[in-house]
């Protein structure tokens, strides 16, 4: 009998030491419509943060209860005012966070690694639109990253603030060492690290829900350049090179 008292007795606190196991955080269609299951977001400086909350109706109770709990009013996904208790569990409230991240923008430079003395030098960038996708209530959700400012700077005390990433010459049909929108100039010779930070705008989507645009924007630093400046001497020569004047550059 005392060993099948102390079997009972391990079963009951066995039972109460086992962990409850968590409601699935999820949200369906039928409450994105209801207005039961609400979703916003905000930037955070470096990325986009997506909230959501499912306020859930509460259970009809005992047989002594009069209904189940009632949601009558809904401000903004949340129930207000619900009715008293009536001997079931009153609305309850899951929530779910995901944060999200543009890719890392690439920024180039022609020459690659290096730049001849006050001539310019190209600088261009790949940052592009993009959309990173996650999971938020167990529902799709969206992020739209747009790139609208590109700061950069060319490690001389120069900065350059601009909208467009920039092209190479080839893509804006211009010959090499000509002036583009995105080109600098070096006065001084020597190793230079030139800096890039890209700033985008953001909006985001839920389920089948259409786009919504956030407030504020998201900076991404891109890789840094290392640019080796060279100083370079003219030559006045009695012919054209191409017919192998003295001091000419060698092919």
């Amino acid at each position: 009998m005392v060993f099948r008292f102390f079997l009972a007795v391990m079963a009951v606190l066995a039972t109460i030491a086992l962990p409850t196991t968590a409601a699935a955080v999820s949200c369906n269609g039928a409450q994105i419509a209801a207005g039961t299951c609400s979703v916003g977001g905000g930037t955070t400086g470096t990325g986009v943060d997506l909230w959501g909350d499912a306020t859930l109706g509460g259970s009809a109770g005992d047989d002594n209860s009069d209904g189940p709990d009632e949601c009558p009013v809904v401000v903004n996904g949340q129930c207000v005012g619900s009715s008293p208790p009536k001997g079931g569990s009153g609305p309850t409230t899951v929530s779910d966070l995901e944060s999200f991240r543009p890719r890392s923008p690439l920024q180039f430079a022609e020459p690659a690694g290096w730049a001849i003395q006050r001539i310019p030098a190209n600088f261009w960038s790949t940052a592009r639109g993009q959309v990173v996708s996650g999971q938020l209530l167990d529902n799709p959700a969206d992020v739209r990253f747009s790139p609208v400012m590109f700061r950069r700077s060319f490690g001389d005390g120069s900065r350059q603030t601009i909208e467009t990433p920039g092209q190479t010459w080839r893509e804006l049909g211009q010959s090499p060492w000509t002036r583009t929108s995105t080109s600098h100039s070096y006065d001084g010779v020597g190793d230079v690290r030139v800096r890039l930070v890209v700033w985008y705008s953001a909006a985001f989507r839920f389920g089948s829900q259409g786009w919504r645009q956030l407030s504020g924007f998201v900076k991404a630093r891109a890789n840094d350049l290392t640019v080796s400046i060279l100083s370079a001497d003219t030559v006045l020569v009695d012919r054209p090179c191409s017919h192998g004047a003295f001091a000419c550059p060698v092919e």
